[in-house]
């Protein structure tokens, strides 16, 4: 995103000196406000286009069709006023990704109308305003297997019986996953992955104090293609922990593997020989966290921090949102969280949305604490039982995310909450959640941890 914003005063400098007013877009049936200049320069959107077919990865397609649009005197709220007209055309809008920086912003996004989808990104910078967009030929899903019909016609009477077909073959039984057997010597063992199957190419980091000196030792290896290691080493007690690196979305990963004694600290005496056995796990506590834990760094999943704006929204977010929200989701309406998974998870296998529900907390009159607002009341936590105004979703198995929060008030009607990737841009529907790791993050030297907590804002 950052070299994106970078991007913008290369592009100005390709701009045409006469602007054109209200130029007629290519790819929707409307048109730009005065001051807008659609650009055709090949050479002067080179680069912003790079970071277009990352955006049009991002939404689940390629770009067919392109439009580039400069602002260099872009009204106030530009990016809004865009928005809402994409919306007023039918499209709905869903924000990808965003990033506020010393040097600008910018936003990704993705449209989804009747006849077409789109993606886009929107970059603000030095005063002047850039839209990059373009038509998606989305990615194509299987078709679906033809249903059976429902009857099917006897054959004639007179023609003659078809042999009925051969029994198919039994498929061969899956090769069973063996555990070395200890030797004098060696510490020893297997690591499978998420699906139980060997686990190659896994790191395992051994250390241990020896039995002659009491000195303290450390070793390392990988496992083979049948997921099993085997580590000469001097007699003495060892413990192991294993990890395991691989890439997702463009972006290194590294996992702990859960240790299949359930304990971290677990030992073996080398000279009698021991294994030391591990599995990757998506979720769950991790091995050593104790009941009741919450930090996002006990479990295996990744996690997001859901924070409150408050009411007034202005609580915990931008200025803007000072009013008290008209309709907002009462005390006892009931709040589901839903994540919605697009694509594949980081194993390959298929993710199942995961739902998180609370109660919300009441509202306080108006001119009652914490505000004292004259049009309504207030309140600084959303769920009935959260002690701060933000609470932390945690043990995702990681992937990517469709993020939409509905409130089913006591009426039993429903509401959408709005969300944001930021505390100045609350705005969404639905927001796509994105996950990258720790920087440099070394598996041999943490115990916890690798992936970054996600922050999402949430208001009335």
């Amino acid at each position: 995103m950052k070299g994106t914003v970078r991007l913008l005063p290369f592009l100005l400098c390709s701009l045409p000196s006469a602007l054109a007013a209200g130029p007629a877009s290519t790819l929707v049936p409307a048109s730009f406000n005065e001051g807008a200049v659609i650009v055709t320069d090949r050479a002067a959107v080179a680069d912003l286009a790079s970071a277009l077919r990352d955006a049009a990865s991002a939404a689940g397609g390629n770009c067919t069709k392109s439009e580039y649009v400069v602002w260099t005197a872009p009204e106030d709220d530009l990016e809004a006023t865009f928005n809402g007209g994409v919306k007023s055309l039918g499209y709905t809008y869903r924000l990808l990704d965003r990033s506020d920086e010393a040097d600008g912003r910018a936003s990704v996004f993705a449209l989804s109308g009747p006849k077409q989808s789109l993606a886009g990104l929107w970059v603000e910078a030095q005063g002047n305003a850039v839209l990059a967009w373009c038509v998606l030929k989305l990615a194509a899903s299987p078709a679906p297997a033809k249903p059976a019909p429902a009857l099917q016609p006897n054959p004639p009477a007179a023609s003659a019986p078809k042999p009925a077909p051969a029994p198919a073959k039994p498929a061969p039984p899956a090769a069973p996953v063996k555990v070395p057997a200890p030797k004098p010597g060696y510490v020893t063992g297997l690591v499978l992955d998420t699906q139980g199957r060997p686990l190659a190419g896994a790191r395992v980091f051994l250390s241990g104090t020896t039995f002659t000196q009491g000195q303290k030792t450390s070793f390392e290896t990988e496992t083979k293609t049948d997921g099993t290691y085997s580590l000469r080493v001097p007699d003495g007690r060892y413990q192991a922990k294993a990890s395991y690196t691989t890439t997702f979305e463009g972006q290194t990963f590294s996992f702990f593997m859960d240790p299949a004694s359930g304990n971290p600290n677990t030992s073996v005496d080398s000279s009698e020989g021991g294994n030391l056995n591990f599995r990757w796990t998506l979720s769950g506590l991790r091995a050593g966290s104790g009941a009741g834990a919450g930090r996002d760094t006990d479990f295996y999943g990744s996690s997001v921090d859901f924070s409150y704006c408050g009411l007034p929204a202005k609580a915990y977010c931008a200025e803007k949102y000072g009013a008290v929200t008209p309709g907002a989701a009462p005390g006892g309406s009931v709040i589901n969280v839903t994540f919605t998974p697009q694509g594949k998870l980081v194993d390959g296998s298929v993710g199942k949305p995961v739902v998180y529900t609370f109660k919300a907390a009441p509202v306080a009159p108006p001119g009652g604490y914490p505000y004292s607002d004259p049009n309504g009341g207030g309140r600084t936590t959303l769920g009935a039982d959260w002690p701060y105004h933000s609470t932390n979703f945690n043990d995702l198995p990681l992937g990517r995310y469709t993020l939409t929060v509905t409130a089913t008030l006591p009426d039993g009607s429903k509401r959408p909450l709005k969300l944001g990737l930021t505390d100045g841009d609350v705005e969404h529907d639905s927001v796509t959640v994105r996950w990258v790791p720790w920087d440099d993050f070394n598996p041999a030297s943490y115990s916890g941890g690798g992936i970054r907590q996600v922050k999402v804002y949430v208001r009335d």
